[in-house]
């Protein structure tokens, strides 16, 4: 549920992240979450979704999709681009 596409912009190789998405009854596209990332900061991108999804989830039972799917896509995107 965490999307990850290179592109080229303007000949540089950046990183697209979506959120969401789902291949079950409740079928969903992702939406993407902000800006393009550089190579260098998708790793630590990944790691605040991650920590965020942590903080949020209602118990270890709730899945990545269902806290998404509860909070929206804000306190991802905040965590996400907070640090730029």
């Amino acid at each position: 549920h965490i999307g990850i596409l290179g592109v080229d912009r303007k000949g540089e190789e950046v990183y697209q992240i979506s959120l969401g998405g789902r291949a079950d009854e409740k079928a969903a596209i992702g939406g993407i979450a902000g800006p393009a990332l550089k190579a260098e900061d998708v790793p630590g991108a990944v790691k605040r979704i991650v920590d965020t999804y942590l903080s949020l989830r209602r118990g270890r039972d709730e899945i990545f999709i269902d806290t998404l799917a509860r909070t929206g896509m804000e306190p991802f995107k905040e965590a996400l681009y907070a640090a730029a």
